[in-house]
């Protein structure tokens, strides 16, 4: 595997540690924001009809 800090011009395991971070807080939110969209989908027409709020569909 790459040597990400070496290609960034940074060096050390604190480099490496902090890109993990990175990654893991991008592929997090990417999660959320799916599983959010899908939980909006789901819920979606039943709260609308439940408040009396016509569907647009």
């Amino acid at each position: 595997m790459a040597d990400i800090g070496a290609v960034l011009g940074a060096s050390g395991a604190g480099t490496t540690q902090a890109l993990s971070l990175v990654g893991a807080v991008l592929v997090e939110a990417i999660l959320l924001y799916v599983g959010y969209g899908a939980l909006t989908n789901a819920l979606e027409p039943t709260v609308r009809r439940l408040i009396g709020v016509e569907s647009s569909e």
